[in-house]
């Protein structure tokens, strides 16, 4: 999201009446985790202004973020996925907080990408706060800041997760994806679809980064690689009855895209 207004978004959410469903298997299919980013250390400099400093040793993470006169630190294990040479997703929960962090690292360009998602007290029930922010990575030269895009807008994908759990996708627009089950082992969930707010960042050439979050107070964060046909990535938050913090990841399954006339393109 290029300059520092519109480097941060923020969701916000009152819990609605469906609860969050966690009797299926969503991460069969992920990517594996790596360890090659033990005996690491960086400095994440926000475009929001922020530092975000990690140290990553024995499975686990030593953070430290200072968003202006606010410090908060922590030491958690963490998982982190090679999704491209020297491309890493990586996530961790914060402990004693109610906040889930995922970070795009690209090592090779010197960039990153932040997710910072704290649950909050809101109107009487708990809210998602989500936060977004491109970031340099340590002193990187020639820097070029991860931004939005809306290069999916039109694509339809077909996410398979395990044997009998997948979904397709539809990009609607630039702010809102679409979803249906096409395969699921609860017969009462055959015919559910679902609309979200969503943001898409641009990560590499047909790898993008997806954040939505629909009428639950529960994010979602997706790395979609479309060369390499998988997904890998996080769900976060608090619905009516179940807390939910899973990893996920699925096979992709490209079914197209819809071709607009001239001006008639969604925004």
């Amino acid at each position: 999201m290029p300059g520092k207004a519109n480097a941060v978004k923020t969701l916000e959410t009152i819990l609605p009446s469906p609860p969050v469903r966690r009797d299926m298997d969503i991460s069969a299919n992920r990517l594996p985790s790596t360890t090659a980013l033990d005996g690491s250390d960086f400095t994440l400099h926000l475009a929001d202004g922020a530092n975000f400093e990690l140290s990553f040793a024995g499975g686990r993470v030593n953070w430290k973020l200072a968003d202006e006169d606010v410090i908060t630190e922590g030491d958690d294990e963490y998982d982190a996925v090679e999704v491209r040479p020297d491309l890493f997703f990586v996530d961790f929960r914060c402990s004693g907080r109610d906040r889930a962090v995922s970070v795009v690292l690209d090592r090779a360009r010197g960039r990153s990408l932040v997710l910072v998602n704290d649950l909050v007290d809101q109107g009487g029930g708990r809210g998602l706060l989500a936060k977004a922010s491109p970031a340099r990575v340590n002193e990187a030269e020639d820097y070029e800041p991860i931004e939005a895009t809306d290069e999916l807008t039109g694509r339809r994908l077909y996410c398979e997760y395990s044997d009998g759990v997948a979904l397709e996708h539809i990009y609607v627009n630039s702010r809102v994806l679409a979803w249906q089950w096409l395969k699921t082992p609860l017969p009462e969930l055959t015919h559910e679809v679902g609309v979200e707010s969503a943001t898409y960042w641009k990560i590499a050439d047909s790898l993008y980064l997806l954040h939505s979050m629909g009428d639950l107070a529960v994010e979602l964060t997706l790395l979609l690689d479309l060369e390499q046909k998988r997904n890998v990535g996080r769900m976060f938050g608090q619905g009516m009855v179940d807390f939910v913090d899973e990893r996920c990841g699925a096979k992709l399954t490209l079914l197209g895209r819809m071709d607009y006339p001239d001006g008639y393109q969604p925004a």
